[in-house]
């Protein structure tokens, strides 16, 4: 019975502490969807700027195009020997805004930061 009495207490104690652990450092769901990616709470933040910066630079590098950042409209971020950040960026090209899919892998221990690609897309 004094068996029984215990597990059933340490089953409760195991039902209070568990939500701690499923939760983020801000006390809110760490939402990530099925392949490991969470939001970009802050995509206003200068180092996630700098990230579709230097995906721009680079690109511009690999291309005769002169993409200019206008701002970051979204981004996810998904850690995997390193950070993986997908983002959508707004960008002027000569006259005309365009919105682009971004993906840069950053290790800072490495400091290896590399354009995955970049590709335009029509606004809806």
């Amino acid at each position: 019975m004094k068996v029984q009495k215990y597990c059933f207490h340490l089953f409760l104690l195991t039902l209070l502490i568990l939500p701690i652990y499923a939760t983020d450092i801000e006390g809110k769901p760490d939402v990530r969807d099925k392949n490991g990616w969470k939001k970009i709470k802050n995509i206003e933040d200068p180092y996630v700027k700098g990230i579709a910066d230097f995906a721009l630079f680079e690109s511009n590098k690999r291309s005769n195009f002169n993409l200019l950042f206008e701002g970051v409209l979204r981004g996810q971020t998904r850690d995997s020997n390193g950070t993986y950040y997908r983002l959508v960026v707004a960008a002027k090209n000569g006259a005309h805004t365009r919105n682009y899919r971004a993906v840069v892998f950053e290790q800072p221990w490495a400091d290896l930061r590399k354009l995955i690609y970049l590709t335009s897309f029509n606004k809806h």
